[in-house]
């Protein structure tokens, strides 16, 4: 991600965003359902906007292209009250561990600046002062998470854990991840196809129409239109062929190379400050000390609040 802010900087961009291949941009709230358009009405202050997150809810066991297959989704807390999604929780969550089968904390969109870094996947961070950040109120990351039955076989392939509570948590930092390794670890083909049903796939359509109504579910259908026209149309294949032929070794290595001759200069800068040993010792403890100052630790993946009303983070 590093390297995405320095190849960002060169190119003139703006803003940064990190996505998941199993997520898009629902940029609902814009006059033209624009990114672009989102972003330009941010006011000049602000360093980073946080796009609270959806979870897909898949209706079919047999989803093969999520993106166009997949309509309805689990609405954040951040854009529910608190009596609906506390007075529906045990109904949307389905006897799984959290209301999310994954995380909760969404995504957020940074303002290419000096001193730039990401803080996890989930937020950016400035080594020199504390972003101005908002929350939007209406769009989304939509995240597409186990769509696919094959999703838990892949989990199981990431890691060598053993499938046991205690040792899967050095791979899985959410309850639900951890519960599809073991599954998909020990059980039958058959056996993973019905636990898969019970806890991922949404068949109760009476249920889904409830929580649809109380406003927990909603359908979304634009990306599917978008997507499914841009595949028809060729856009798709012409891009992966323009960014195969434009992204090369060698470009990355001088934007490396770049990058750091820029830090060896500000290296170099900081060891003339003061005359002598002991000036030179006080002018690195207090840039050790500021960096300190401003350091955080990286924000993980957060299941939404459970019924206490707390952010979930497994141990």
């Amino acid at each position: 991600m590093e390297m995405a802010i320095v190849m960002a900087r060169e190119a003139g961009m703006d803003w940064i965003l990190h996505l998941d291949t199993d997520e898009l941009i629902h940029p609902a709230g814009s006059r033209e359902y624009s990114l672009r358009r989102l972003l330009l009405d941010v006011p000049e202050n602000v360093d980073m906007v946080v796009f609270p997150n959806y979870e897909s809810s898949i209706e079919r066991d047999d989803v093969k292209e999520p993106f166009t297959e997949v309509s309805m989704f689990k609405k954040n807390y951040d854009h529910l009250t608190k009596d609906t999604y506390f007075g529906m929780y045990k109904e949307a969550t389905r006897g799984n561990p959290n209301y999310f089968l994954t995380y909760g904390n969404g995504k957020s969109v940074a303002r290419i600046q000096d001193h730039l870094r990401p803080n996890g996947a989930h937020r950016w961070h400035n080594y020199m002062k504390t972003p101005n950040e908002i929350k939007l109120e209406e769009a989304a990351v939509l995240h597409y998470t186990y769509t696919k039955f094959s999703d838990l076989t892949s989990r199981r392939d990431r890691c060598g854990c053993k499938p046991t509570k205690e040792d899967v948590k050095r791979c899985f930092m959410l309850e639900f991840d951890r519960a599809a390794f073991i599954i998909a670890s020990t059980a039958t083909e058959e056996e993973m196809l019905n636990w898969y049903r019970e806890h991922v796939v949404w068949t109760d359509k009476g249920l889904n129409l409830k929580l649809l109504r109380k406003g927990i579910l909603t359908r979304i259908y634009a990306p599917m239109t978008i997507i499914q026209s841009l595949r028809e149309s060729g856009v798709f294949a012409s891009i992966i062929a323009s960014a195969q032929g434009s992204v090369s070794k060698d470009n990355i290595s001088t934007s490396v190379d770049s990058s750091n001759s820029s830090a060896a200069s500000v290296s170099l800068h900081s060891r003339k400050i003061g005359r002598n040993g002991d000036s030179l010792a006080t002018a690195r403890k207090t840039l050790e000390t500021t960096s300190y100052m401003f350091h955080e630790a990286a924000v993980p993946p957060l299941s939404p609040p459970d019924m206490d009303g707390e952010l979930m983070i497994e141990a």
